[in-house]
């Protein structure tokens, strides 16, 4: 079932506008903050899976948090594994926000469901010992 555009752009805008402000005063990047919203907005509206007003809100709102805090980490990572992208971790810092938003969407469900999986499987061996 495939919802109206204009739930998912609600959402999806709440969770840009929730996101921001207490990021900023946390210390997050602010242009990786932004360019990881604007992104995770637009996958948001794509993806199937996304199709109610709290799950835009939370794709994007986490989507953006992921790029704007971890994109100079993963930037520095990628300086360090692939030399000829750029002796320069910081102009990395970008393109690293813009995939992790990107991806974000895609790899938070699965690994939820891992999660579950895993702790569901560790409930019912402990269950089961007693």
């Amino acid at each position: 079932m495939a919802a109206e555009p204009a739930v998912t752009v609600t959402g999806a805008a709440a969770g840009a506008a929730v996101a921001m402000v207490p990021a900023v005063a946390m210390g997050v990047q602010t242009d990786a903050l932004g360019l990881g919203l604007f992104a995770a907005m637009l996958v948001t509206l794509w993806l199937g899976s996304i199709d109610t007003r709290r799950k835009a809100f939370a794709a994007v709102g986490l989507s953006g948090l992921l790029a704007g805090y971890f994109s100079p980490h993963a930037a520095a990572y990628a300086a360090t594994k692939f030399t000829s992208l750029s002796a320069d971790p910081s102009s990395l810092r970008m393109p690293m926000a813009l995939l992790i938003a990107i991806a974000a969407p895609f790899l938070v469900p699965l690994a939820l469901i891992g999660a579950q999986a895993i702790a569901r499987a560790w409930i019912a061996r402990k269950g089961g010992a007693e």
